[in-house]
C-alpha cells in the first residue's frame, strides 16, 4: 500500500503522544496514530462541513483497529483545551451533557490524539439542534447479504429521489453498508423522519426479496435492513470522509451516482488512497449543503 505522508505544522496543537504506535499494522497496512492525525489535517477540508457545529460521540480506540478497548464518551474531558468548544444540552439521565463540538481542523487533531479514528455526529447543528440539515437512510446488509446487494437497494433510491425532484448522495459506510444522504432545510426531527420511513416503505415494496423493515436482526434474514429509525436526535453517524475503526482504515466515502456499479469492494476506500480518489474524481458532496431542499409532502 503506497501513501505519502507529510511532515504537518503542528504548533497550535498541544504536545503529541504515542505518534508511532501501530494503528493498522496487519496485511499490509502501515499506519500509525500519527498518520491518522496526518490523514485528518490533511482531509479536513473535505470533513467539517459535515462535522462543524455539529455535537460530537467521542469512540475512543486506545489500542487501534484491532483493539478490544474501545469505550464511548459524550462530555466534554475535563482536562480539554478551553479552545474546544462545547454546548450543554439537558439529559434524561444525567441532567446535562456537555457535548463536544468539532469545528476546526485543531479540534479534529486532540480528538484523535485522544484515540479517536472515527468521527461521528448529530444530524443537526448547533443553535438548531431540533432541526436536521442532512436526512440520512442506513442501508445495513444483514445475514449473507452484502454491499452487492446494497448497492442494488442505493440504486433504486436514487432513481426513486431522482421522480421525486429531490437532491441526494451516495455514500459509503466503512463497512458493508452504504447511506443515501439528502441536503435539506432545517426541518424538525419527526416531519425528516415520517418522509425518510415513507421512501423506505416504497422502496421495500418495490425490492421485497433483498430489503426488510425488520428491526429485529434475528428476523431480518439475509436482507439489506432500511434503517430509518437511527435517524433521531441524539443519534450520531459516522461523517463523510471519517475514517473507519476496522482493518485496512476504510473511510466512509461520498460517491457519483454512476460510479455505483464499478465499485465491488467499499474497503478499498481507504486511508491509503482517498487522496488519489479525490485528485481524479472530485469531491461529490461539493456544495453540499447549499444545495439543501425543502421536502416535498409523500
Amino acid at each position: 500500500m503506497n501513501y505519502t505522508f507529510f511532515t504537518p505544522d503542528l504548533s497550535a496543537i498541544p504536545p503529541l503522544k504515542n505518534l508511532a504506535k501501530p494503528y493498522d499494522a496487519e496485511d499490509g497496512g502501515n499506519a500509525t496514530k500519527g498518520n491518522i492525525v496526518d490523514y485528518y489535517i490533511r482531509i479536513a477540508p473535505y470533513l467539517l462541513p459535515h462535522i462543524a457545529n455539529k455535537p460530537f460521540s467521542m469512540i475512543h480506540t486506545p489500542e487501534g483497529v484491532r483493539g478490544d478497548k474501545t469505550f464511548y464518551q459524550k462530555e466534554r474531558p475535563t482536562n480539554a483545551p478551553e479552545w474546544l468548544k462545547s454546548i450543554p444540552i439537558p439529559s434524561s439521565k444525567r441532567g446535562v451533557i456537555n457535548w463536544c463540538l468539532v469545528n476546526d481542523t485543531q479540534s479534529i487533531v486532540y480528538m484523535v490524539s485522544r484515540s479517536v479514528i472515527e468521527m461521528h455526529t448529530w444530524f443537526s447543528r448547533y443553535p438548531d439542534l431540533d432541526k436536521p440539515d442532512i436526512a440520512v437512510i442506513d442501508l445495513d446488509p444483514s445475514g449473507e447479504s452484502g454491499f452487492a446487494e446494497a448497492k442494488v437497494v442505493a440504486k433504486t433510491f436514487g432513481t426513486l429521489l431522482a421522480q421525486l425532484s429531490i437532491y441526494g448522495i451516495p455514500k459509503t459506510s466503512g463497512g458493508k453498508g452504504m447511506h443515501i444522504c439528502i441536503p435539506i432545510n432545517p426541518t424538525p426531527y419527526p416531519q425528516v423522519q415520517d418522509f425518510l420511513h415513507t421512501l423506505c416503505h416504497i422502496v421495500a415494496s418495490t425490492l421485497p426479496d433483498i430489503t426488510t423493515l425488520e428491526r429485529s436482526i434475528q428476523k431480518r434474514g439475509s436482507k439489506v435492513y432500511l434503517d430509518a429509525v437511527q435517524f433521531g436526535q441524539g443519534k450520531t453517524i459516522a461523517a463523510s470522509y471519517s475514517l473507519r475503526a476496522k482493518k485496512g482504515l476504510p473511510v466512509s466515502t461520498p460517491l457519483f451516482w454512476n460510479e455505483l456499479d464499478n465499485i465491488s469492494n467499499p474497503t478499498k476506500l481507504n486511508l491509503y488512497n482517498i487522496f488519489d480518489r479525490l485528485s481524479k474524481v472530485g469531491d461529490p458532496m461539493t456544495d453540499f449543503y447549499n444545495k439543501a431542499q425543502k421536502l416535498p409532502k409523500l
